[in-house]
This record gives structure tokens, sequence and C-alpha cells, in this order.
């Protein structure tokens, strides 16, 4: 389930020393495709089906021998077909009874005909997210400054630095929108089985438009240290790997130099910042001296 807006809350975006110096020379940050990412199954794996699709039909006609048994008659979609199944269950239940051994057979060769369509949308699905990750772009961040393997990572061993990135919704900027990152042991499925079955009887809708949301937020448990969030869109004009978004003046807080950052890149990237976002504050980090962990003192 996709997560609330953030609202007004600080960001934190781990760079390297060349990065953070391109960040405040261009005034630009980077939006990144997956295909860059250090990992290989963020939005490039998965959308596979986590039951036996052989076993649908028979699970489908047991829910639907649920639904005509119910006292009331059952909320399904009256314009759907398999509604409308339900509701002609529904009705001649108590005179009739429900026979599962005729609905299977009575059922059998559409429902043969549907599983080759789901499994033809499945594929056609995969094959869309393929051509479409070229285009696509993400913005990643996280809630942890102070993370010691994410200073090792993604600053370089504790020689980059870190923005500290607001988001704004009164200035309707981009991390006003980010949403926070699902970890889970497996990948994104096709739906669940419940889904369809739910789909499948009337009951309710498959929402495609939420699974293309679903997918891109959801990443292995292997990383859920991480505690990310992020903004992504799927149209990019460039297929190329990064597109520059332009850093606003009121969402850039502060800057946290690491504690092996080398003094001439902290003396260049601190007078670029006075220069170019002259309300932003900068921090050296130090290590504390009975803890593994950071202290930062204003620069």
């Amino acid at each position: 389930m996709i997560s609330e807006a953030p609202g007004k809350r600080p960001f934190y975006k781990y760079a390297s020393a060349e990065t953070t110096l391109a960040v405040l020379e261009n005034r630009t940050v980077r939006y990144s495709s997956p295909l860059q990412f250090n990992d290989p199954f963020d939005l490039q794996h998965g959308l596979h089906f986590d039951f036996d699709i052989n076993e649908l039909h028979q699970k489908v006609v047991d829910r639907i021998n649920e639904l005509a048994a119910l006292p009331s008659s059952p909320k399904v979609e009256h314009d759907d077909v398999w509604g409308q199944v339900v509701l002609t269950a529904h009705k001649h239940y108590p005179t009739h009874g429900f026979d599962k051994k005729a609905w299977l057979r009575m059922t059998a060769d559409p429902f043969r005909a549907l599983v080759c369509q789901i499994q033809d949308t499945q594929k056609q699905y995969q094959l869309h997210w393929q051509r479409l990750l070229p285009s696509i772009k993400v913005f990643c961040v996280t809630e942890e400054r102070d993370h010691l393997l994410m200073w090792a990572h993604y600053a370089k061993d504790h020689t980059g630095a870190v923005f500290e990135l607001w988001s704004l919704p009164e200035a309707d900027n981009p991390l006003s929108v980010a949403r926070r990152v699902e970890y889970q042991d497996t990948p994104p499925v096709f739906f669940t089985e419940k889904e369809w079955i739910d789909d499948l009887t009337g009951v309710g809708q498959i929402d495609t438009n939420e699974l293309y949301r679903r997918y891109a937020y959801i990443k292995s448990t292997h990383w859920s240290y991480e505690r990310e969030w992020r903004v992504w869109y799927p149209y990019s004009h460039s297929t190329g790997p990064y597109d520059p978004v332009p850093l606003g003046q009121s969402e850039f807080a502060a800057l946290y130099f690491g504690c092996r950052a080398d003094p001439d890149f902290v003396s260049k990237a601190t007078d670029l910042m006075r220069l170019s976002f002259p309300n932003s504050r900068a921090f050296k980090a130090h290590r504390k001296e009975r803890e593994y962990a950071l202290e930062y003192a204003e620069i």
C-alpha cells in the first residue's frame, strides 16, 4: 500500500564530493534511470503470479459459492459479467443450492480462455515496463542523516556530504509528492490471488493504475536500513541516465560534510553554497569519542 504524502519535513541525500560540487555548481539534482541503480531488482523485477494460476478456476467457483450463500444480496459490480453470474447464483441458491461440480463444468471453457488472457496481459505488462525503463527517472532520499553504512556507501567512505532537503507542500516542490518505499521479502506480484478472485467475482476491480504506482515503491527487505522515500516519473523526454532538476533555495536547508572530507573540498563546496544558496547552513561531521556515531559542528 502506497504511503501518504510526507508533509513538511526534512529528507537527506548522500553524495560523493564530486556529485556534491556538481549539485552546487549547477543548482540541480539528478533524477536517475533505474538502469543506473546499484540494486538490479529495483523497478526491474517481479510482476509474477504468487499463486498457481491453474487453481484459480476452482477458487473463483468456491468464492461464488460463498457469495451465493449469503443471507443478503452480495455487493458486486452489477454491470460486471461475473457480478451478474454471482447475483444469479445467489437468486437461485435458496431453491437450487450450489452444485460445485456443475459450476466447474459450466465455466470450464470460458475460464480456460480467461486464464490465457490473464497470462497474455501479464507478459504484455512486463514488456511494457522493459520498454519504459529507459525513460523512467527517480530521485531517492532517506529519513536517515547519520547512518554509518550510507555514509560509507553513498558518500564515498565519509569523504562526501549529505544534503538536507525539505518537503514543502506549500511550495509544491517535488519532494512534497515523495512516497515511502515499502520493503518486502518477495518482488511485487502481478496482483494478488485475492485481487484476481475479487475481480473475477465482481466484488472488486483490478486497478492497473494502482499496480503502476505500487511497482515503483517496493524493494527487497535487504535495503530496509535505508528508510528510503522517492519521487519518480515514467515519461522523461530523455533516454539518458540522468535528468537535471532545479534545486530550490527554500528546500535546501543544510549541507553536512563527512568526517573524512578533504579540507579543499569543504572550502570549495562551502563557497559555492554561500554563493548559490546563501540561506543554507554548513556542518562538519566528527566521530564521537565513546560511540559508533557522528556529531556535527557548524562551519
